[in-house]
């Protein structure tokens, strides 16, 4: 641990509101006089509990970060600009994988393979944005059996049938990603360092994290009493039957520990693979898909198993027909530990059923799907989309991630679309459904850490409390969330500074 140091700055504790000034010492909190030496801030800072992101991925964000990143493509031409370039710098035989690409950025033309010709046969797999599609390279597919295509997947084709190199849903997860060579141990746990340092930047303090069994054995286990932040872990592994074994006698720390278990039931918006009621607006032959458990009409029976072990079943769903789903296959979870995952869509009775469950959600891919959203949905279900404010009023436990590295993991941006309604066309989408920034900042503390079984006290500034701070240089309450939101000045875990802004 650092030297002991003190804080003598606003402060505000959003689980009981009360406001203070803040010190602390020895990894605990305290209110009174300073020990130590004091750490001057300019005038204005403030002090918030720790940040904590609800849901994201944290190895594969840290893996993203050496991904070529197509997020900034506004056309096919810099599609293909961006992966000529990055082929250039590969060694031969290596393969290119690449992200963030979004067909809507570009008026809606899906990307094909004949997009990564021209490329001496280099193996090219690049995700969507959203990690639920992927197109793969003429290369790729010729390694491929693309003659049938696995439940709850879909393989594109064209107008004659012959694949055109875009894979949905299962399809990309169990036929291409399979193919794709494996990072490294070593590049595992590099990724997981570079993943931290670039959390602490942005003020997060602990995270949820996704991530599979094989991970929490040989890179994040050896890593349980020294992890520089706090890590509770939702096993992916979801094969039937389940064995649960390795979240249950796994040797927890305060640093590291297994909350639960998660299960996809349906897929994204932007893919028009999440389950909905009714058709969408623009392709009215499909509702979207139900995956893996949902599809095989285990999901209830799955849940109730993992509730079964004091662990929580955290269920992807993003159409209102995967809520459904979700909240039927949590009717039995009297103590509301199970998480309902996205919830980017919802019925009035899927929200009013939603009292008292945790509902975790990521207000920036509010922002990222709002401009397409009207396409898909229609005007008249418009009014299902992202209900922040209704799921509040209804009782519900809001908790806030990125989804990383979907999205960035900043939970300032992601406050901001919160409180705002600004999409990424700068558009203010639903005001209605628009938070305070107290609730904002409850959603990434306090709620988060209570939802993923964080150490007592965690998500919190009061006296006894963990050391978890993450200092901003202006009160979140009254700030111009608009036009200058609140940057991170400082970010302390368990009493040591990690990050300090020059």
């Amino acid at each position: 641990m650092a030297a002991a140091a003190s804080i003598g700055v606003s402060a505000w504790c959003p689980a009981s509101g009360d406001h203070h000034g803040v010190h602390w010492s020895e990894g605990v909190i305290r209110a009174g006089a300073a020990k130590g030496p004091t750490i001057e801030l300019p005038p204005g800072a403030f002090a918030v509990p720790g940040l904590i992101d609800g849901h994201l991925h944290l190895i594969l964000g840290g893996l993203g970060l050496e991904m070529l990143d197509l997020a900034s493509c506004t056309s096919r031409a810099e599609v293909e600009r961006l992966v000529r370039d990055r082929h250039a710098t590969l060694d031969p035989g290596r393969w290119l994988i690449a992200q963030g690409w979004n067909e809507d950025r570009w008026g809606g033309e899906q990307p094909t393979a004949a997009w990564f010709d021209g490329l001496d046969g280099r193996h090219v797999v690049a995700w969507r944005m959203d990690h639920h599609a992927c197109v793969i390279s003429r290369s790729v597919m010729a390694q491929l059996d693309l003659s049938s295509t696995p439940a709850g997947g879909e393989i594109v084709r064209d107008g004659v049938g012959a694949p055109t190199g875009v894979l949905r849903e299962a399809a990309a997860w169990h036929i291409a990603k399979p193919a794709i060579p494996a990072p490294g141990l070593d590049a595992r746990r590099t990724a997981l360092d570079a993943a931290v340092r670039h959390l602490h930047a942005l003020g997060v303090t602990g995270v949820g994290s996704m991530e599979y069994g094989a991970d929490l054995d040989v890179v994040l286990a050896p890593r349980r009493h020294d992890l520089p932040l706090r890590m509770a872990v939702t096993l992916l592994d979801r094969d039937w039957p389940l064995d649960v074994t390795p979240g249950v006698i796994f040797e927890g720390t305060d640093r590291l520990w297994v909350v639960g278990y998660k299960s996809f039931i349906d897929g994204t918006l932007g893919s028009r693979t999440a389950r909905m009621h009714e058709p969408y607006a623009d392709e009215p032959s499909t509702h979207g898909l139900w995956t893996e458990l949902a599809a095989d009409g285990l999901l209830r029976t799955w849940a109730e198993h993992v509730l079964a072990n004091s662990l929580s079943p955290s269920m992807h769903a993003i159409g209102d027909a995967a809520l459904t789903a979700a909240l039927d296959a949590l009717e039995r979870d009297e103590r509301k530990v199970g998480r309902i995952e996205h919830a980017q869509t919802a019925r009035p009775e899927d929200i009013a059923r939603s009292a008292g469950r945790i509902i975790s959600m990521q207000p920036l891919h509010k922002a990222d799907d709002a401009p397409n959203a009207p396409s898909r949905l229609g005007a008249s279900r418009m009014d299902r989309f992202f209900r922040f404010r209704d799921f509040a009023n209804a009782g519900a436990r809001l908790v806030f991630g990125s989804d990383w590295p979907i999205v960035t993991c900043c939970p300032i941006a992601g406050m901001r679309a919160a409180i705002t309604g600004i999409d990424r066309a700068g558009a203010v989408v639903a005001p209605d459904q628009s938070l305070t920034p107290i609730e904002a900042v409850r959603a990434y503390t306090i709620e988060a850490a209570k939802a993923l079984r964080f150490p007592d006290g965690c998500g919190t500034l009061q006296t006894g409390a963990p050391a978890d701070i993450t200092v901003l240089d202006r009160d979140p309450r009254t700030a111009d969330w608009v036009h200058a939101p609140p940057r991170v000045l400082l970010t302390i875990i368990g009493g040591e500074i990690v990050h300090h802004a020059t």
